[in-house]
């Protein structure tokens, strides 16, 4: 039985990854080069190649998509048949290894392969391929730092700490550093974690210090960069490859095993241990940001210290070889994207459960499942790989952000709801809950806004009972209240207080319908 490996074989890669490829081909990057940093195969490559030259876009305005708007160019016009060895191509990393596994021989694996694929390759042919691709795979990588090529990054294994004076506790928090390959200019950093979030975060503080990025940043196999570890395609997390494709660099995570492929940022962390932590082995810091003050102090000190066997510093080299290869900052700083399904409610809004927020869209989307891609500032709607809706982020629970064309009012009635359906239901019930229905969608900028409110108080109703209701709403009206917690919590509160006397009113003949909350 073929392994879950060969099933994956051949399914399109997600946009970000896609988006690395393509933008090593912008940066000029030789074909054997980019199969060798990514661990493709070479018809891998071909296939995008491909697609990008039968999009019609040139590279530096592909790489500039969103991932969803890139998938749509690529797929729309662009069509790539496989191939025989495409098929075969995608395989051999898992032949390799299946090889290493006891009496398993390519006989075997061919047998496999022809069950797969019954028009492929003969045994023979089947050899060669793999006789050839195993060349490549076996040349020598020699490793140059050209001024602007690499930076390498890592997180130290010894933790730096400070003492909470609220907890009374240490905090140990983790040590951050980076290093440029020609000049060996040094970076470093404490965060809090090692996770996504204080990863990048630690990156793009990096990338501010050098004042540039280089075409490649090279990483260990870090959690917070890598899913899965492989030694021939190495599976990235979509927020380190969004962060690199922001600041247009090339992701080339450190091979399993392969200590020659890091070791300068393995040499700068020795380094470090005697220029940082020795030095602050006997301070005691109270915040994280007293620690990175200390660190900055440090780390000017290394980088002016001259190399032992030359008459210069990482600092003059830096300045006079590589400062200028360096590729200039976006205008904008990077922001962690964050990535979502959601379903279009009857009101026309989506829920981002985040944040308990509601944000619009055009109301011809409701009920359908759409893509949200958020950062800290920005809210983006996308349906079948069009944006629908942009809006700023906006913290408040259980609030409505709203962009008025989405939501046409002068439409009576949108699937059974209406402002003058729920004022009708109230007055069925009692004058003071028409009246507070009426209130609760006036004080809505929208009445669609005030639908889920008005959908929850009439399951209250159901659920506890109309006279409490009605108690509720007058409560409500008295003190100028309008909405659906404040209701609840009365409801709730009031388990046995008997109704007071409710004297007559007259029909209410001028409730306004919904042509008023236009």
């Amino acid at each position: 039985m073929l392994s879950k490996d060969i099933e994956m074989a051949g399914k399109t890669k997600p946009m970000s990854i896609v988006k690395q490829i393509l933008l090593q081909l912008h940066h000029g990057q030789s074909k054997k080069s980019i199969v060798r940093d990514m661990g493709l195969s070479k018809n891998t490559l071909r296939r995008y190649i491909l697609l990008a030259q039968g999009s019609g876009y040139p590279l530096e305005q592909l790489i500039m998509f969103d991932d969803p708007q890139l998938e749509q160019v690529l797929y729309q016009k662009a069509t790539v048949s496989k191939g025989h060895l495409y098929d075969l191509e995608e395989l051999f990393p898992w032949i390799k290894e299946e090889l290493r596994r006891t009496g398993v021989n390519r006989l075997i694996l061919w047998g496999e392969y022809r069950k797969r694929y019954p028009a492929g390759y003969s045994y023979s042919q089947f050899c060669w391929h793999y006789g050839q691709w195993l060349k490549t795979q076996n040349a020598s990588m020699i490793m140059e730092h050209d001024p602007g090529d690499k930076i390498f990054v890592d997180f130290a294994g010894k933790k730096l700490k400070y003492h909470d004076h609220e907890t009374n506790k240490d905090i140990e928090v983790e040590f951050f550093a980076g290093i440029l390959g020609h000049s060996q200019l040094s970076f470093a950093c404490a965060v809090e974690s090692q996770g996504s979030e204080d990863f990048l975060a630690a990156c793009r503080k990096m990338l501010e210090y050098y004042g540039g990025s280089t075409r490649a940043i090279v990483s260990d196999n870090l959690k917070s960069g890598v899913i899965r570890a492989s030694r021939y395609e190495p599976e990235i997390t979509q927020s380190f490859n969004d962060f690199c494709n922001h600041y247009q660099m090339s992701v080339i995570p450190t091979r399993v095993a392969k200590p020659k492929d890091k070791p300068l940022i393995e040499g700068l962390i020795r380094i470090l241990y005697s220029r940082i932590y020795a030095p602050l082995r006997n301070r005691t810091f109270h915040s994280l940001n007293e620690i990175n003050l200390a660190i900055t102090d440090l780390l000017e000190q290394h980088n002016n210290t001259m190399f032992s066997r030359r008459n210069e510093s990482r600092r003059q080299v830096f300045e006079d070889s590589e400062k200028q290869y360096l590729k200039p900052l976006p205008a904008d700083p990077f922001e962690l994207k964050y990535y979502r399904t959601a379903t279009v409610q009857k009101n026309s809004h989506i829920l981002l459960g985040q944040d308990k927020h509601y944000y619009s869209v055009p109301m011809r989307y409701i009920g359908k499942q759409v893509s949200v891609i958020y950062t800290a500032n920005d809210v983006n709607i996308f349906f079948e790989n069009q944006r629908i809706a942009y809006h700023k982020r906006n913290r408040h629970m259980h609030k409505y952000t709203t962009v008025a064309d989405h939501l046409p009012s002068n439409h009576r009635y949108m699937l059974g709801l209406s402002p003058d359906g729920f004022i009708q239901w109230g007055q069925a019930i009692a004058q003071d809950v028409a009246l507070y229905m009426e209130n609760l969608i006036k004080s809505k900028n929208h009445p669609e806004q005030a639908y889920k409110s008005c959908q929850g108080i009439q399951s209250l109703a159901r659920k506890l009972g109309k006279e409490k209701l009605i108690s509720a709403c007058r409560t409500g009206l008295e003190l100028k209240v309008y909405n659906y917690m404040f209701i609840r919590n009365i409801m709730e509160s009031r388990q046995d207080v008997p109704l007071a006397p409710v004297p007559t009113l007259p029909f209410h003949e001028n409730i306004r319908g919904p042509e008023a909350y236009q």
